[in-house]
């Protein structure tokens, strides 16, 4: 059970996040700074520092524990495939940061000013590469092994697939989504056949 020190300070984190990715919606990247963020939330400038580095990282950038993320595929079930245990974890990752204001909202803000995708890679390599370390403690191969890449790789497009086809508040909801694209890797790249 988290202590209520830890929720306050979780709180505040997500205080900064949706006042970061609302004035970004609102006003542009350019014209917001740290400043109108904090105002914004409520806090100082010392406050938002204990948090972020930048603007950018309010506004863009999820929590995403790497160690937890390499944890939970190799702690799936022995029998699922490492393709199946990579379903299983994205999708209970999907469902919990579909619930999220800030998530959509940032996911929001993505579509609507596309040059901020590129400012996200740190991101997405380090939760690339998390999944790259839990596939190849999992099947006992090395992280370098053609085998674990290409999967690593296949199933964090189709991840990203999902949250690009994603509407928000609209179906099909953003698991049933990732489903589809994990489908079609299942598939060996087959389309699916109406009827």
């Amino acid at each position: 059970m988290t202590s209520l020190r830890e929720r306050k300070k979780e709180a505040t984190r997500d205080a900064l996040r949706h006042a970061a990715v609302t004035l970004y919606r609102e006003h542009g990247p350019q014209a917001v700074t740290v400043e109108d963020i904090c105002a914004k939330a409520g806090v100082s400038a010392r406050t938002f520092f204990n948090y972020f580095e930048t603007k950018d990282e309010a506004a863009l950038f999820l929590d995403v524990s790497t160690e937890q993320l390499r944890r939970r595929i190799i702690d799936r079930p022995a029998p699922e495939s490492p393709l199946q245990a990579l379903r299983a974890v994205f999708a209970a990752r999907l469902e919990q940061v579909a619930q999220s204001d800030i998530f959509r909202e940032r996911t929001l803000l993505l579509r609507e000013r596309p040059e901020l995708v590129p400012r996200m890679t740190h991101t997405n390599r380090a939760f690339e590469a998390a999944v790259v370390a839990g596939l190849a403690a999992r099947t006992g191969l090395p992280d370098d092994d053609i085998y674990v890449r290409t999967t690593a790789a296949a199933a964090f497009a189709a991840h990203r697939t999902a949250v690009t086809c994603w509407q928000p508040g609209e179906d099909p909801g953003l698991v049933t989504l990732l489903h589809q694209a994990l489908d079609v890797l299942e598939r060996g790249f087959t389309p699916s056949r109406p009827g």
